[in-house]
């Protein structure tokens, strides 16, 4: 596996991971958040080639889940 390969299996187990984090009430939290808008931010070039379905599931997470807000009122 070449150094690219590499790169790019690492990228897709962090989403999936990140993804599985959204899910577990435990990990979902303010910082998990902040990871994700940074790699949004870093990407911005690459979020055309994210299926229009991980972006829906995403939002609607974000939407369901903000945990900084529950935390807040």
């Amino acid at each position: 596996m070449n150094k690219k390969e590499r790169i790019e299996r690492l990228q897709d187990l962090l989403i999936s991971n990140m993804l599985s984090d959204l899910e577990d009430p435990n990990k979902c939290t303010p910082g998990l958040y902040q990871v994700i808008r940074g790699i949004i931010t870093d990407n911005r070039e690459q979020i055309d080639s994210i299926p229009s379905e991980t972006l829906t599931y995403l939002e609607d997470k974000f939407k369901d889940s903000i945990p900084f807000r529950r935390e807040a009122s």
